[in-house]
């Protein structure tokens, strides 16, 4: 386990300063991006939205992004159940130096490593292989936090408007999700923290040089 900064900013209690957060750092969802293996966007991507000043207004969440949102607690109840008794964050910012995400679950020990658990909400079926940017992904939040394995819990709907049904309902089957076990060994961890630190460096850190004010004398 890493040291790392536990916020109080929710992801969905306080977006501004979330929002705020997420431009100064890379996060998991800036990973695949930054690696290639985003169906969602690129690396010039996340270079432009660690920009300041960027506008969040225009922001409309996508069908597939709602029903996924709106589902998400009722999987954490499950997830929680599955896990037992003990103390969780979710949606809270984590963080340490330049890297962070936000954990959909996260149960914390104090005497071993922590468990971390990312949800995932889709109409594709897996066939039994986690999906490439999903691997970047949570190998990503494994460094920040500096754990061993992350579980994935995925609901395969077989439309969205499946979703919207168990939504209104409150109730999802739980032989509807399928649990994956990613390991990540420290090599891993270790070339992905050099990785990110050189992204920093060479794409974000010039231009906080080049946007540094300074006062003559």
């Amino acid at each position: 386990m890493k040291k790392v900064t536990l916020t109080n900013v929710n992801a969905k209690e306080d977006r501004e300063a979330w929002l705020a957060l997420r431009r100064q750092h890379i996060t998991a969802t800036d990973w695949p991006k930054i690696t290639g293996t985003s169906r969602w966007g690129t690396e010039a991507d996340v270079i432009s939205d660690k920009n300041i000043d960027a506008d969040e207004d225009y922001f409309q969440p996508s069908l597939p992004m709602r029903v996924g949102t709106e589902l998400e607690p009722l999987i954490i109840e499950i997830a929680m159940e599955m896990l037992g008794p003990g103390e969780y964050l979710t949606q809270q910012f984590v963080s340490r130096k330049h890297i962070g995400f936000t954990p959909d679950l996260l149960q914390i020990h104090t005497t071993s490593d922590w468990v971390l658990v990312e949800i995932k909400v889709s109409v594709k079926d897996w066939n039994d292989a986690v999906p490439p940017d999903y691997l970047d992904q949570v190998k990503f939040q494994a460094t920040v936090l500096g754990i061993d394995q992350v579980q994935i819990v995925h609901l395969k709907l077989a439309s969205w408007q499946e979703g919207l049904e168990m939504i209104r309902s409150g109730y999802i089957p739980e032989d509807s999700l399928t649990r994956y076990l990613v390991d990540i060994n420290e090599g891993e961890r270790k070339q992905i923290e050099r990785k990110a630190d050189r992204w920093w460096k060479f794409r974000i850190g010039d231009r906080e040089a080049m946007n540094t004010t300074v006062t003559p004398p």
